[in-house]
């Protein structure tokens, strides 16, 4: 079987969001290796497929990365197992096999699903090309590094074994051409257009059009000329590109190392002291924070809040330092990533009054949208025409 997949992947440190093939894929950025399968009795590989993503192991031979069995996102996770995963401040995306991994495995697993949706019997084999949008931060992100990180998906055929219990599909997957972009900066392709092309509109600017007191048919066309201060809160990093339009402007080129893993990771020992563990890793306080029925959450909110309220005021500054590197001279501040979630309560009313200050407003995407920009706006940017130009050019012979 062969497939083509546009891929927007969004690589975060402490989530994975993909749109593979049209499908949001949003697992925990964590892998780990081990020699053998956690399955040793025959089960109905039919079984695997539903939920692929959260029971994903694969062994993976692939010239930009160690080969190797693998348990990754949600499964690694809570294997027990010795993870890894990036580390915040310290680790050059680019060099990494973790993304290689984790984006083969992601994919090979959307063409299991595929494949099995489409023939109704599980395949043996499949052979996948994709076209693939992803990022790397703007304290990262230079001509070398975006090249580099280009080159591991483009050199040679990756080979990924997806287990189904003891069954073997066998993925082979190529990528033809793939652009690595600075994180925030497809964005503005998903503040404009939806997955169908068309203006976007509904509850994503809900708030921002009663704030402001906007015409009802409100839509994404508002944004197509407007200069934008983005202010992309990750894990490990904030990006603050401002865009004009759908052009980046490079000259205002700043990102920072604040995030929510920062403050996670000052208040993890004190987490760990009152749930009685040793240790546990960043990834599962993140999962405790977003969950507010989980036992540990009021315990994992306190230990957070000094921590937190150091990264927003950390946060704000860098925004002020933007704001006077452009003279003022921007329309909306616009605010999303996973860390915005759990910043908002502090984050939007400094925001607000800046942006009463200096004649300007503010678009706080709402949490459900927050986490998927990102991967919303690389999946509109490969499958735009922009991409297609960057890949007829590169093909063409020098």
């Amino acid at each position: 079987m062969n497939y083509h997949f546009f891929v927007g992947n969004d690589n975060g440190n402490s989530e994975h969001d993909l749109i593979i093939d049209g499908k949001l894929i949003q697992q925990p950025n964590v892998n780990c290796a081990v020699d053998e399968l956690p399955w040793s009795e025959e089960q109905a590989p039919e079984s695997f497929i539903k939920n692929l993503q959260d029971q994903l192991v694969v062994t993976v031979d692939s010239p930009a990365a160690r080969p190797g069995m693998y348990y990754v996102g949600k499964f690694a996770l809570e294997s027990g197992e010795v993870l890894d995963n990036l580390q915040i401040g310290i680790d050059m995306k680019c060099d990494m096999d973790l993304p290689i991994v984790n984006t083969l495995a992601q994919i090979a697993a959307i063409a299991v699903q595929k494949a099995y949706d489409e023939e109704k019997k599980v395949p043996e084999q499949i052979d996948v090309d994709v076209d693939m949008a992803t990022a790397l931060p703007v304290t990262q992100h230079t001509d070398e590094t975006s090249a580099k990180f280009e080159r591991r998906f483009m050199t040679g055929t990756h080979r990924v074994t997806v287990h189904l219990g003891i069954h073997r599909v066998a993925v082979k997957i190529a990528f033809p051409f793939a652009k690595v972009v600075p994180e925030a900066t497809p964005v503005i392709f998903a503040l404009q257009k939806d997955a169908e092309g068309n203006w976007r509109e509904g509850d994503i600017f809900e708030e921002f059009v009663e704030t402001y007191e906007l015409d009802k048919k409100f839509n994404g066309n508002y944004f197509k000329e407007k200069r934008i201060l983005h202010v992309d809160i990750g894990d490990g990093s904030t990006e603050y590109p401002v865009t004009e339009g759908n052009k980046f402007l490079r000259q205002f080129v700043h990102g920072s190392h604040h995030g929510t893993g920062y403050a996670i990771e000052e208040a993890l020992d004190e987490f760990n002291r009152l749930i009685h563990l040793p240790d546990s890793p960043r990834q599962f306080f993140s999962d405790v924070i977003k969950n507010p029925k989980h036992k540990y959450h009021a315990r994992a909110i306190k230990t957070l809040k000094r921590p937190l309220e150091s990264q927003v005021r950390q946060i704000v500054q860098n925004v002020k330092r933007q704001l006077t590197k452009t003279r003022n001279e921007i329309d909306l501040i616009c605010v999303y990533g996973g860390g915005s979630i759990l910043m908002r309560s502090l984050l939007y009313p400094r925001l607000e009054e800046l942006c009463v200050e200096r004649e300007m407003q503010l678009l706080y995407i709402p949490p459900t949208y927050a986490v998927q920009m990102n991967a919303m706006g690389l999946d509109a940017f490969v499958r735009g025409k922009i991409y297609e130009a960057l890949k007829n050019k590169a093909v063409q012979p020098a």
